[in-house]
Formats: C-alpha cells, structure tokens, sequence
C-alpha cells in the first residue's frame, strides 16, 4: 500500500507538468478538438486540482463518492453547456486516466514482481474512480441535453446515487 501512496503523491507533486502535458494532449487529439475552444489556462484548471487531491479522491472514505458524483456531473453540465460532444468529454476523461497510469510506468519505480501487483493495483484503483467519474460526468451531460430544467434534477441524482450504492461503495 505505501507504493500505490507513493504513485499517488508523484502524481499530486507533480500535478503542474502533468497538467499542462494534459492540455497540449487534448488540445491537438482529434477526437477532443472541442476543447479547443477552451483557452490553455481554462483546460489546465480543469484536471490540476483534480490532480493534487487524486489521493482523496481514490482513497476509501466514507461520503467521498456522493462528492465524486456531485463533482463529476457538474463536469457534465458544463461540457454540455459548453458545446463539448459528450464522446469528447468522456474520451478526455480517459486520456487523462491513461496518462497518470504511464507516468507511473515511465518513474521506474517498479523494479520488482511485488511492485508490478502494486501498480495494477493503483490501475483498478483509478479504473474504478474514473468509470464513476465518466458516468456522473454523462448523467450531468444527460441532464441538459435530455431534459433542461427538469424538475427534481436534486431527487433525481440522489436516486442516481442510492441506485448505485453498491457500485459506488467498494470494498
């Protein structure tokens, strides 16, 4: 467990140069060219504190994954509100995870077999994190494509939430 800490505090340390690494990926990837629209400075705070509290974010505690679910459907409005595809928003979600996933990789770090279970690991933790942020981020999409100002958007997500509990809860 002290190596996948390890991976997490690289990740956060250098949340800064990976953040900008992220932009100039989604920036010239054509199949994010939406984000475009964004200037350098709006994409990079997009995923740098997202970065620098990952450790929070794919640690087991308790009521993190109601304010995962929360964070990431606000993502998901705001794509949408914003004119992004949603297969854009979800494909820049997905360089992002594969991009901490080879920096991990490209430390050399791992120099034993026990390290290699370690950043597998780390791999399922961020797998995990990043699926619930992809299907929040689109059940906020949802919400403004499918149903603008639907009443009950908040009894909506709580059921959302409850619906997913077991889901979201892993032990």
């Amino acid at each position: 467990m002290l190596l996948i800490n390890r991976f997490i505090g690289l990740i956060e340390d250098h949340a800064e140069s990976l953040s900008l690494k992220w932009v100039e990926e989604v920036r010239s990837n054509s199949l994010t060219s939406g984000y475009a629209k964004f200037s350098k400075k709006e994409l990079h705070d997009i995923v740098f504190d997202r970065f620098r509290k990952l450790g929070d974010w794919v640690a087991k505690q308790q009521n993190i994954d109601r304010e995962i679910a929360r964070n990431f459907k606000e993502i998901g409005v705001l794509r949408a509100q914003a004119g992004i595809k949603s297969s854009e928003m979800v494909y820049a979600l997905i360089l992002e995870r594969d991009m901490l996933v080879q920096y991990i990789k490209d430390q050399g770090i791992v120099t034993e077999g026990i390290d290699l279970n370690r950043v597998i690991q780390f791999g399922e933790q961020l797998n995990f994190f990043y699926d619930k942020a992809i299907y929040f981020a689109l059940v906020g999409y949802e919400q403004v494509i499918c149903s603008p100002k639907a009443a009950g958007e908040e009894n909506e997500f709580e059921k959302t939430v409850e619906g997913f509990k077991r889901w979201l809860i892993r032990e």
